[in-house]
């Protein structure tokens, strides 16, 4: 990696057409730059209320792609600092992902300035280029060059089923490696799948803008993960959660009232496990109340919902793959858990007849 373009290049505007920012569910344009968001950005406040409105901001899952036969690319951008975190500090990463191999990693400035990149990892044939963008610091995208004289198109949409998953920072990405091998990058990736990613830390408490939101846009596939942050902040109660969580699920299915549709209670919390949070609630009691809500769902004529029990994805045996040390609050998977959690979740997915609607 080099920090300065070539001398003679080809410039492309961050809001060429040429250039698709999947799994963004809106953009915000300046005339400098263009930042994907993933929530409606002007009702953004109408999800959350309560503030945390800069994770909308942060790209994870989203991809700028293009297709070209340059062998090099400059990015130009803008990267924020990583909000303050409990546990290790997030550092910002992109990765440069070429029909589908992932060719480079690039590490970013997070000074909120002007800062640019050099990959010369491109194949030099013509390629769909996928920059994955940094899952946990906003990022504002203000152009790239390839070589003079390179070939560059849109990527086209192809027909790779729609996936939107909802869940809280473990779903966003935290303790991830790079952006392209967060646990829900890396199930998409293998699988093939158009990720929109709806995770947001310290979100994920069945807010019903949200499941507005699911109901509203386009998907093969539907995923929640819920738990972690339902019992952490006391969002529900006993008596509350199962209809909270029912309530939630009927709204998305107003859009989408076949579309195969997983719920996932979290992952193994060795600290919370039998710990009553602010509702009274420990995380076992908490699954259990999802895992009735689905099965009443179920009752109800709703065979295409499925439960994934969140210790059967990523559990006790994993806790040496966890982000924080041993004896703090325990809640999400490192670099090396990533794959472990995807695998495992691909593979009950499956498992439970779980797969995306076939489309032409």
């Amino acid at each position: 990696m080099q920090t300065r373009p070539a001398r003679a290049s080809l410039d492309i505007p961050h809001d060429d057409p040429r250039l698709r920012y999947r799994g963004a569910v809106s953009l915000r344009r300046d005339p400098a730059w263009t930042a994907p968001w993933r929530l409606p950005r002007e009702e953004a406040a109408l999800y959350l209320p309560e503030g945390g409105l800069g994770r909308a901001a942060m790209p994870s899952g989203v991809r700028v792609t293009l297709r070209t036969d340059s062998s090099s690319l400059v990015c130009r951008y803008q990267a924020d600092p990583a909000p303050t975190l409990n546990g290790p500090e997030e550092r910002a990463h992109l990765d440069v992902v070429c029909d589908g191999r992932r060719a480079d990693t690039v590490k970013l400035e997070t000074h909120g300035g002007d800062a640019e990149f050099r990959c010369d990892a491109l194949p030099g044939r013509m390629a769909t280029v996928e920059l994955w963008l940094p899952f946990y610091h906003q990022f504002r995208l203000r152009g790239l060059s390839v070589e003079a004289g390179a070939a560059v198109e849109g990527d086209a949409p192809g027909p790779r089923p729609r996936w939107v998953h909802c869940g809280s920072s473990i779903s966003q990405g935290r303790g991830a490696a790079s952006p392209s091998r967060t646990w829900t990058a890396l199930v998409a990736r293998r699988n093939g799948w158009d990720l929109t990613s709806l995770a947001l830390g310290r979100s994920s408490c069945l807010e019903p803008m949200t499941a507005r939101l699911m109901r509203d846009l386009p998907a093969d596939l539907l995923t929640l993960c819920v738990g972690v942050n339902v019992q952490a902040l006391g969002s529900h109660n006993r008596d509350a959660l199962v209809p909270a969580l029912i309530g939630f699920v009927r709204t998305v299915r107003e859009g989408h009232p076949t579309t195969p549709f997983a719920v996932m209670s979290t992952i193994t919390a060795p600290e919370r496990e039998e710990v009553p949070g602010p509702s009274g609630m420990t995380m076992r009691e908490c699954r259990s109340h999802i895992r009735r809500a689905v099965t009443l769902l179920r009752d109800h004529g709703d065979t295409r919902l499925h439960y994934l029990h969140g210790p059967d994805v990523f559990g006790p045996v994993h806790t040496r793959l966890m982000l924080e040390a041993e004896g703090s609050d325990r809640l999400h998977p490192a670099a090396d858990g990533h794959p472990v959690l995807a695998s495992r979740f691909s593979t009950l997915l499956r498992l439970a007849g779980c797969v995306p609607i076939s489309r032409p």
